[in-house]
């Protein structure tokens, strides 16, 4: 009964250690519990920005916007259109006389106010446009913070939702683990009263039973001692019974010595009761030997009487203890202990959790930081030079306003406004403005003359390319006509025997049909046959009736057949008459052709010269657009995008004034597929892997740190030149030759002063044996000299004296 009662007190206190505990125990984190005003302030803030938004209704804003911004471009169009007619109207209006003026201004200034008005619809649309714009956007917030704030949000929750979900997972398994442990722990403390109260009731057996059976034995022991006791009293008694008789025997026998009687008596019963003595006395000792055995052996069982009982009290009291309230509130108290240990290291794990999630949103903000540190360090460094490029943006203006004053006012002056506007550079005192304008107008100069220049050429090259294939036609057509011409000789010369009928025969062919043609009858085609050829000459355009060749192969030929009927040698006559004109028509033909290789060939020389020289143009036109480059970006500033460029996709042309001259339309017009074409081959020498291989390695020493930028920057020293690498090599072999002499100097130094110690060890053992024998000596020589001196005396430390010695010595 009093068991149970102890166990239910125990359970009940550890049931209210363990509340307490989780009572009393702080919340694991505050940045798993936040308070609730912070969500619902920013629930606040994301449904109010949500509401701005939707009352906002971007798409229906943004179309509305692109009906606004198709008017402003159809503005833009309908403003320029009339611009430009105003600056034609303005320019013939300064061309016409003063009595003329006087009529047109009146039409001139109802454009200037139509201008005016539109301008002014022009801006009214666009500021309502504007409001339109600014008045529901200034009502919204910024979307920024509230989308970092989601993401970082979404960052944290993926980060921590995982960890959280495996957090869990562990605590339910150690909660089911815990309850399991729980189940059995709670069996086998059952099991374990149960066993206890078995042993308790055994072992309170098992001590009745030990407490009768050393009480058994104890009483028997007892009794055998009192029953000893009484037999050694009785033998004891009976001893000094003996004893008393013995000593009376002794006083009668030495009573009746002094009576001088029966001495033989005597001396046999003195014998015999000294034997008795001697008897009873070794009986005696006996006895009382036996008699400390006993008590040594009673003793020695009391005391293993006393050391069983103490056990018995000890086992009595240790069951006691267990059933102890103070030991059972002493374990409830240590099993609370181990739950709020548990507790505080799953704060703590959790508290870790939550500051390496703070650590990393930190991290992940300093890094931000830093790249915008970086940025804003790098814009500096890029926009350090703003005045300057102020001050050259304005001076470009003033180039700009100047070359645009100079095409509105015509052609009458020029040049005077230029100079007019020099001065006033000049009077404010900016030299590299007027500089940069008179280069400016030179380079603009230079470029419009070698672009017609340039133009003219490629027209020249042209026609010398047509002119070149004319040739060659030519060439090739007078080189078939030859082949003709030698392959009808070739026949002629086979057909010898008929030359007078063929003669004949050609001179009445030609001469019956004289008005086709002068050279004589034409073929299919309009090709000339080989006959009339040889006969007429090779020139088919000569049509002329006075041609000299025509009259002469006609009479030739006539000659040579009336020869031939007269004579009656047809085959001489035939030959005489048609071989001059072969060899004529031959060397006609030689030097035609000499003419005209002559030509080819000043022809390709000039062709060459004009490829190089075109060759040189085309590098001079790079060079100039590389120039016209380098100034237009005096227009830009340091942070101007592509859209500056897009704007003007030839910066070699810098715009210079309105549109309305016709001149500089129709230039720039004619020169765009050229400044096209020289802005490609620009970019096509440019490397676009430099300067990304530059960017990389940029952006890999900003990833360094100081020590690994300084380590880099050393390396890169040394292995720069032959003459560092090969310092570099000399200064390690003479560090690792210094370290290695160091080494070995010290090494050697360690064992000579080992060698010195050992050295003088061993002079120190000789000096003590040289100093053992020289006392012996001493000793010697002091006692064989005989004198006052005893030889070398030895002091009390065993330190040799020489006095002695000398003494001795004398004394000998």
């Amino acid at each position: 009964m009093d068991d149970t009662t102890h166990e239910q007190q125990a359970q009940t206190g550890a049931q209210s250690s363990t509340t307490t505990t989780t009572t009393n125990d702080p919340p694991p984190n505050d940045a798993t519990n936040p308070p609730l005003s912070e969500p619902q302030d920013g629930s606040n803030k994301f449904q109010q920005a949500i509401a701005a938004w939707r009352t906002l209704d971007l798409s229906t804003l943004i179309s509305s916007l692109d009906t606004t911004a198709s008017d402003l471009v159809e503005h833009q169009k309908d403003s320029l259109v009339q611009r430009k007619e105003l600056a034609q109207k303005t320019k013939d209006f300064r061309k016409l006389e003063d009595e003329k003026k006087l009529v047109e201004i009146k039409d001139l200034l109802k454009s200037y106010q139509g201008y005016v008005d539109l301008l002014t619809n022009h801006a009214k649309g666009v500021q309502a446009a504007f409001m339109q714009v600014y008045s529901p956007l200034s009502e919204a917030p910024d979307p920024y913070p509230l989308l970092e704030a989601s993401i970082e949000g979404l960052v944290t929750a993926e980060e921590v939702v995982p960890r959280l979900e495996g957090e869990n997972q562990g605590l339910r398994k150690q909660n089911a683990k815990l309850n399991a442990q729980l189940e059995e722990s709670e069996k086998a403390l059952e099991q374990e009263r149960i066993k206890r109260v078995e042993v308790e009731q055994e072992q309170d057996r098992k001590i009745r039973e030990v407490e009768g059976s050393w009480e058994r034995v104890l009483k028997e022991k007892e009794e055998n001692w009192t029953a000893k006791e009484k037999a050694l009293e009785e033998k004891a008694e009976g001893q000094e019974r003996l004893l008393k008789e013995l000593k009376a025997n002794y006083e009668v026998s030495q009573r009746l010595e002094r009576s001088g009687g029966e001495e033989a008596q005597d001396m046999t019963r003195g014998s015999a009761t000294q034997a008795e003595l001697d008897i009873v006395n070794s009986e005696l000792e006996k006895a009382n030997t036996r008699l400390a055995d006993l008590e040594s052996r009673n003793e020695q069982l009391r005391v293993e009487l006393a050391q069983s009982a103490g056990q018995a009290n000890s086992s009595a009291k240790s069951t006691a203890v267990e059933d102890d309230p103070a030991y059972m509130r002493l374990r409830s108290e240590n099993q609370s202990l181990l739950r709020k240990l548990d507790t505080a290291r799953y704060d703590k794990d959790s508290e870790k959790s939550s500051i390496e999630s703070k650590l990393r949103g930190l991290e992940r903000e300093i890094s931000s930081l830093k790249a915008d540190r970086d940025a804003l360090q790098a814009r500096v460094q890029k926009w350090n030079d703003y005045d300057e490029v102020k001050r050259e943006r304005d001076m470009l203006r003033t180039i700009e306003f100047s070359t645009t004053d100079d095409t509105e006012a015509g052609d009458e002056e020029p040049q005077k406004q230029i100079n007019g506007n020099a001065d006033t550079t000049t009077k404010s005192g900016e030299s590299l403005e007027q500089l940069l304008l008179t280069r400016n107008k030179k380079l603009n100069n230079d470029l419009t003359e070698l672009r017609v220049s340039q133009n003219e050429l490629n027209q020249r090259f042209e026609q010398l390319q047509e002119d070149l294939s004319t040739a060659n036609m030519d060439l090739e057509k007078s080189q078939k006509l030859n082949a003709t011409l030698e392959n009808h000789l070739q026949k002629a010369q086979q057909h010898a025997s008929n030359a007078f009928e063929n003669m004949s025969v050609a001179g009445t062919w030609t001469s019956r049909h004289p008005a086709k043609s002068a050279y004589g009858s034409t073929r299919r085609g309009g090709g000339t046959s080989p006959t009339s050829s040889i006969i007429g000459g090779f020139d088919p355009n000569n049509t002329g009736a006075g041609s000299p060749r025509l009259g002469s192969g006609l009479e030739s030929l006539r000659a040579g057949a009336g020869g031939g009927a007269g004579g009656g040698t047809g085959t001489d006559g035939g030959n005489q008459g048609i071989l001059p004109m072969v060899t004529a028509q031959r060397d006609r033909f030689k030097k035609k052709i000499s003419e005209l290789e002559t030509e080819l060939q000043k022809q390709y020389t000039l062709v060459s010269s004009l490829r190089s020289e075109v060759a040189s143009l085309q590098r001079d036109n790079l060079n100039l657009y590389e120039k016209t480059r380098y100034v237009s970006t005096y227009n830009r500033g340091g942070g101007a995008s592509g859209a500056s460029y897009a704007a003007n996709p030839n910066p070699s042309t810098i715009p210079i004034g309105s549109s309305s001259s016709s001149a500089l339309d129709t230039t720039t017009s004619a020169t765009a597929s050229a400044s096209d074409r020289y802005r490609t081959a620009y970019e096509a020498n440019l490397s676009p892997f430099a300067a990304f291989r530059g960017r990389e390695t940029q952006r890999a020493m900003k990833r360094m740190n100081l020590l690994e930028r300084a380590v880099f920057q050393v390396t890169r020293m040394v292995l720069a030149t032959r003459t560092s690498r090969n310092l570099f090599a000399v200064y390690c072999v003479g560090l690792h030759v210094l370290v290695f002499v160091m080494l070995y100097w010290m090494g050697m130094g360690d064992l000579e002063a080992r060698g010195s110690v050992g050295a003088a060890t061993a002079a120190g053992g000789a000096a003590a044996a040289a100093g053992a024998g020289g006392g012996d000596a001493g000793l010697a020589a002091g006692a064989g000299g005989g004198g006052t001196g005893s030889g070398g005396v030895v002091g009390n430390g065993g330190d040799w004296r020489p006095e002695g010695f000398q003494a001795g010595g004398g004394g000998g």
